[in-house]
């Protein structure tokens, strides 16, 4: 249950990085590559039991186009950002719902 939380926050810096790194270039190219790494290594470790990590694999390897400035859509970006933070936010709400109901 730790490393599911672990790998939640995870992803919700690898939403933050992604979105400062392109609207204001705040991170450097190693620290995407880092976040890069992360989410397409979780991608395929996951990606057997978990179609949500397929999409993983696809966010990541759009992040590494990004990042290496060969390809960049502002709609993409958004929706992958969009992506990350939407399965954090639900990962954190889901068991504190099944608490309650």
């Amino acid at each position: 249950m730790v490393l599911h939380y672990l790998l939640t926050i995870l992803d919700t810096v690898t939403a933050f990085v992604l979105a400062t790194h392109v609207a204001l270039g705040w991170f450097s190219t190693q620290v995407v590559l880092f976040h890069v790494g992360y989410i397409i290594l979780k991608g395929v470790l996951f990606s057997i039991n978990d179609w949500a990590s397929r999409i993983d694999v696809i966010v990541g390897i759009y992040m590494l186009l990004v990042t290496l400035d060969i390809f960049s859509f502002t709609i993409l970006t958004i929706v992958s950002i969009i992506w990350l933070l939407q399965k954090s936010i639900f990962a954190f709400i889901v068991p504190v719902a099944k608490i309650f109901f």
